[in-house]
């Protein structure tokens, strides 16, 4: 999707600020996708989510920032060390169901649910984030009954 830095916002807090690839800013059906994808995220939130600070999907290279969570992801953290066990891996099970819970709640579905859109913080609290271009969709509407 792009190119992610880290940075500061207005409070001195670290945030992640991905900023899209020239190429792909270009495109205009990638950029109403990613306009979408801006306005599905802003509408989901809840526990081990981690949630849009801003955006701007109209900016010559169009953008969003989301808080700096510290950490691998669980992909990596399962490639270094194997799987989890124990406590660690009922909270990471009750931190994603708990993340699935309010993602669906908002009516938009994660289309990207795999380990390396997990980051398993210092906290010992798995996030659920996306470094793909584009996660969230709405549900396809039901067919006539």
């Amino acid at each position: 999707m792009g190119t992610v830095h880290a940075a500061l916002d207005p409070d001195g807090r670290r945030v992640a600020v991905k900023v899209v690839h020239p190429a792909q800013a270009g495109d205009e059906e990638f950029r109403a996708r990613f306009k979408r994808e801006v306005e599905l995220s802003r509408r989901v939130t809840g526990p081990c989510l981690v949630p849009l600070l801003a955006a701007d999907p109209s900016a010559a290279d169009p953008w969003l920032a989301t808080p700096y969570v510290p950490g691998p992801t669980l992909g990596e953290h399962l490639a270094a060390h194997g799987p989890l066990s124990g406590a660690p891996l009922y909270a990471l099970a009750a931190g994603s169901a708990a993340a699935l819970a309010a993602v669906h709640a908002a009516g938009v579905v994660h289309r990207d649910v795999k380990p390396g859109n997990v980051i398993l913080a210092p906290t010992g609290r798995g996030w659920w984030t996306s470094a793909s271009p584009m996660p969230w969709t709405a549900p396809p509407s039901p067919g006539p009954a």
